[in-house]
């Protein structure tokens, strides 16, 4: 695509631009993390979208939930790392496998993990913790020591393209997407996403996820290869 394209070139430019350092690295940089943004943006409305019209397809496997959480916590660290956080993962030592769509259920946590970091200042706690709660399901939490929210604002953090006031937005940034499409992910997934906060002390959001997919769903399922 033509985003892509920019940002390819942008990486060829920094790395030209590397050794020597300056305004053109500096500028290079800027033009990669601004084109990841468009694109991110992109694909949260392109998903959004499929959602609301009921082709969003799932693409099922057996999914290895401990593998897959320390990845993401390996994908993020960097991310921690900037704000000196403590990052860590809660995974008993039996976690189940689950059938369902491996890249959704990333996209899920990625986008919780995202907003704990984002939300935590410096120092803080970011946590993701797997529970498995009944022979049908397995809930995973994820915990920060961030801002948190209102109680008369939790409600609205899952609706699209709401962030919880215009200073938020202004100092943290976002679209207000990435939850309200978590949450309908989930659900089609046949789990539910939901938050618990207490303003200035932290929020943990959890999401419930079956063990197999459900046997009736709005959109479309396909078979893929088992990823465990």
């Amino acid at each position: 695509t033509p985003l892509a394209s920019i940002i390819g070139f942008a990486e060829l430019l920094r790395e030209a631009a590397s050794d020597e350092g300056g305004r053109q690295f500096r500028y290079a940089e800027n033009i990669m993390s601004s084109g990841r943004m468009l694109l991110g943006l992109i694909n949260d409305l392109l998903d959004l979208a499929k959602i609301e019209a009921g082709k969003l397809e799932l693409h099922l496997t057996s999914v290895n939930l401990r593998e897959m959480l320390d990845n993401l916590l390996d994908f993020v660290r960097p991310l921690a790392n900037k704000k000196s956080l403590q990052l860590s993962a809660v995974v008993p030592d039996e976690a189940p496998s689950i059938e369902s769509d491996a890249g959704r259920i990333q996209q899920i946590l990625y986008n919780l993990l995202s907003n704990a970091i984002k939300f935590t200042p410096e120092g803080g706690l970011v946590e993701m913790t797997l529970e498995p709660q009944t022979d049908e399901h397995v809930a995973i939490h994820v915990r920060d020591t961030g801002i948190g929210i209102p109680a008369e604002k939790l409600d609205a953090v899952f609706e699209t393209f709401r962030q919880l006031d215009g200073s938020v937005t202004r100092e943290y940034g976002g679209t207000g997407l990435g939850l309200a499409i978590s949450r309908d992910l989930a659900r089609l997934l046949g789990g539910a996403l939901s938050v618990s906060s207490e303003q200035g002390k932290g929020s943990t959001f959890t999401v419930i996820l079956p063990l197999t997919p459900p046997e009736q769903t709005s959109v479309t399922l396909t078979r893929g290869i088992n990823l465990a």
